[in-house]
């Protein structure tokens, strides 16, 4: 059933993805993005935290667009605040956040996080290492076990997807409206959009695209929030 939802309070889903990688067993990564806090984001810090702490995942990536308002900014803050318990927080900026960048980058560092706008992150899970690279980050050697590519907006990955295991990015909040769906994308969006879609593979390296948590026109028709959770499972656990 198609859904109508107005405004700021509507709960998002967990798109739940397992990726075949026997060394990291175990391990959950999960993506948020585009939260858009303004003056009512009081529930939007409470459901995230929430499902946080229900996943407890190892790493937490954050996609961009955090803040309309200076409100939103506090309730950004303490959201960081809540997820500085885990082992990893990287964060890169979102097209929002051109104007609050400094101050994001200073929540993000008080809360334990790392800021990747130009840089790459190396985590070190078990017996393997883990590198976490935004797009504008200088080229790094493929010595990592396992490798993520951060996005805010989705692009053509075609030529470096065979550098990645998983690629997230956010941005296009799916559209807000979405029609009807294919193999291809979200419809009508991806009329504009080539990458308005949830996934694409490419060999190896798993592409997830999220819709956002948030919007700066609170408006989607059969077009949920969501976060993504990736659980790297040994390949014998994977079901298709």
């Amino acid at each position: 059933m198609m859904k109508l939802e107005i405004g700021y309070n509507h709960p998002f889903e967990i798109r739940n993805y397992q990726y075949p990688f026997d060394k990291l067993a175990g391990t959950k990564i999960l993506y948020l993005s585009d939260f858009h806090f303004n003056r009512f984001g009081s529930r939007l810090v409470e459901n995230v935290c929430a499902e946080i702490e229900k996943i407890d995942p190892a790493i937490v990536l954050l996609g961009g667009d955090y803040a309309d308002s200076g409100k939103g900014l506090s309730y950004f803050k303490n959201m960081m605040k809540f997820i500085a318990r885990y082992k990893t927080v990287c964060a890169i900026p979102g097209n929002h956040d051109v104007f609050r960048k400094k101050r994001l980058r200073e929540i993000v560092g008080g809360g334990n996080g790392i800021w990747l706008q130009e840089s790459s992150a190396t985590v070190q899970l078990r017996d393997s290492t883990i590198r976490i690279d935004s797009i504008r980050a200088p080229l790094q050697p493929d010595t990592a076990d396992f490798s993520i590519l951060l996005l805010h907006r989705p692009i053509d990955v075609t030529r470096i997807a065979h550098r990645y295991n998983v690629i997230f990015a956010g941005h296009l909040h799916g559209g807000q409206a979405v029609l009807w769906s294919t193999g291809k994308g979200l419809f009508p969006g991806r009329l504009l959009y080539k990458w308005n879609r949830l996934s694409a593979d490419f060999g190896n390296c798993r592409y997830l695209i999220s819709k956002g948590l948030g919007d700066t026109l609170p408006i989607r028709y059969n077009c949920p929030k969501d976060a993504i959770l990736v659980e790297i499972n040994a390949p014998a656990l994977i079901r298709e």
